[in-house]
């Protein structure tokens, strides 16, 4: 008997967004164009707070070790009402100190129970979380505070410390919080502790917060501002990525339209696929979160759908393949994600038991390796795979692929969402290009960013006509799935990590023996890329590899610390206009580095 025809992609969202249904679309405006949103997904993150904090109850949220300097073997379990009460609890501590509905709330720490609570009591007020990347070296983390200026400020020890050796350098900026004791590093620090789980308010106020009576929300709605995030660009500044409530929340109802595509094109019925993705998992999934919460994918994608659907969420102190495997093995971890570098560790490690089961991974943010794809195909038959793109600037998810279609196109970043519109154009011309041409990746849809907070002139540069120029190069096949080439900005990503070139030559250039410098990346195995660079000297001086190396350590964050340095007896390849030819430095780098890690095997 003939096997039935699979659906089109086209086939497959024209039945699951068919009027009428969960996933019906409508028509808005974003940013000055007409786009399509989800007439159905919840409005304000404050909604989804609302809904499934309390529904969750005594079940275990999240499980996660005991604040430094404790020992990270002592872990514990947080219930979803604790979170619920503690959010509640700070929400009103908060009202106490001049946060209101769209007012600027500095976030600032590594994943932990704390950072989640922070998180959900700013929402829960309508004010705007700032994620600032706790990895954050003083220069930029100033930077950060500075262009966004938030009222208050809560962070973990390792910020608040921070925090206190900047302050002088900071302007209307209003004072920070730690909500871990901060002795252990620094006893003189000068920013006040304050105790989440001890926290207490009035039945009255807190009735407030859940009501949202005198709390001046009546105009909270979609288009109220929502988070801000930072990113990278090539000018080596961090900038503050600033969207709206529903391009913030998008995620969540994004992630389920993803689920009943994949099962119409797996060949279930359209109402069948509709119900599978809107109906919640009969047992709670357990998932390993390895990436940082301050980034979207995490912040966003990870932390709104445990939350929405009363997932368990297990936390490492810091990204260490030992720990994570332990942790997989000692609470049932069942789903796993993040960049590919991530997956790739877990399940190549020798400690993980050949019998553990895997349910479900969605990779992203680096290139993910050919044959990841159908290395996870083959060990869990039934896991749920999948690899998706996506930018900080259009809040994660914004393509995708699943299952068989992600085995048969391992390479490919997958569809575009359905409110998503992505054009491939010349660089230069910007002019539209044909299918299975490479050119510069256009991406429009209302998960896009609002703007770069106090950076009108990226802005421009960035947000054209309500696309967002990624700055990759890449394109669509015959099937409309997108293929991401190269990157045409100048940013190396180590393990998800943007890291702008601009960053590492100007902590370079500081050193006075410094000619010329160019960072490039390298390949790894395990992270993708790592940092290289390229110098040359002034005439007269001298300096080894390892010199320039040491002197550049403490200049930048650990992510951007140079891992090979070559430094050239001549002056670096420039064209005629006198710019540095990263691609032919880039060459030289890495045969060099190939030949540097072939004498290390030696």
């Amino acid at each position: 008997m003939a096997q039935p025809r699979q659906l089109t992609i086209a086939e497959c969202d024209a039945a699951v967004t068919r009027k009428g249904g969960p996933f019906e679309m409508e028509a808005i405006m974003h940013n000055g164009v007409e786009e399509k949103f989800w007439i159905h997904g919840m409005k304000t993150m404050r909604e989804m707070i609302l809904d499934g904090l309390p529904k969750g109850g005594d079940m275990v949220m999240v499980n996660a070790p005991v604040p430094e300097p404790g020992p990270k073997e002592h872990r514990i379990d947080t219930t979803f009402n604790e979170v619920w009460d503690r959010s509640c609890n700070l929400a009103v501590w908060l009202r106490g100190h001049g946060v209101r509905k769209g007012s600027f709330v500095g976030l600032i720490g590594y994943n932990s129970v704390e950072w989640i609570v922070s998180s959900c009591a700013i929402q829960l007020l309508g004010a705007v979380p700032v994620m600032v990347n706790a990895a954050l070296q003083p220069e930029p983390f100033a930077h950060c505070l500075n262009i966004t200026n938030p009222v208050v400020v809560l962070c973990d020890a390792v910020s608040a410390v921070m925090f206190g050796k900047i302050q002088g350098q900071l302007k209307n900026v209003g004072p920070a919080f730690s909500y871990n004791e901060t002795a252990w590093l620094d006893k003189h620090c000068p920013v006040p502790v304050i105790d989440l789980s001890a926290l207490t308010a009035s039945k009255e106020d807190v009735e407030c917060i859940k009501s949202g009576d005198g709390l001046g929300l009546h105009d909270l709605g979609p288009e109220s501002d929502g988070v801000i995030f930072f990113t990278s660009g090539t000018t080596g500044s961090p900038k503050a990525v600033l969207s709206n409530q529903r391009a913030a929340l998008h995620n969540l109802h994004s992630a389920k339209f993803m689920m009943a595509r994949a099962a119409m094109r797996m060949g279930a019925p359209a109402d069948m696929a509709i119900e599978f993705a809107m109906t919640p998992p009969e047992k709670q999934s357990v998932g390993l979160l390895c990436i940082p919460l301050f980034h979207a994918t995490a912040g966003e994608g990870w932390l709104q759908k445990i939350i929405h659907f009363n997932q368990k969420l297990v936390l490492l102190r810091r990204w260490n393949v030992d720990d994570a495997v332990k942790a997989c093995v000692d609470y049932g971890c069942g789903v796993i994600g993040g960049v590919p570098a991530v997956v790739v560790a877990l399940i190549q490690h020798p400690d993980l038991p050949a019998s553990h089961k895997f349910e479900s991974t969605l990779n992203g943010g680096a290139a993910s390796p050919a044959r990841l794809a159908n290395d996870l195909r083959s060990r869990w038959p039934d896991m749920s795979i999948a690899v998706g793109w996506g930018m900080t600037e259009t809040n994660a998810l914004t393509t995708a692929i699943v299952g068989d279609d992600y085995v048969a196109k391992p390479n490919s970043a997958g569809w575009p969402l359905p409110i998503v519109d992505i054009k491939i154009v010349d660089p230069v011309t910007k002019a539209e290009l044909p299918r299975n041409t490479v050119g510069l990746i256009l991406s429009r849809g209302p998960n896009n960013m609002t703007c770069y907070y106090n950076n009108p002139k990226a802005t421009r540069e960035t947000l054209v006509d309500g696309y967002v120029d990624t700055g990759d190069a890449g394109y669509l096949d015959d099937d409309g799935v997108m293929f991401i080439s190269d990157r045409l900005k100048d940013i190396i990503i180590r393990g998800g990590e943007n890291i702008a070139s601009e960053e590492i030559e100007n902590a370079i250039y500081a050193d006075d023996r410094v000619a010329e410098a160019a960072a490039v990346p390298v390949p790894d195995d395990m992270l993708g890329e790592l940092v290289a660079v390229a110098v040359s000297l002034r005439p007269g001086c001298t300096a080894t590899a390892a010199q320039i190396r040491e002197a550049v350590h403490s200049r930048v964050r650990p992510h951007a610390r140079p891992a090979f340095v070559w430094v050239s007896d001549e002056v670096l390849p420039r064209n005629v206009n006198g710019k540095l030819v990263k691609a032919e430095i880039k060459k030289i780098v890495g045969e060099l580095y190939a030949r540097h890690l072939e004498r290390a095997k030696m």
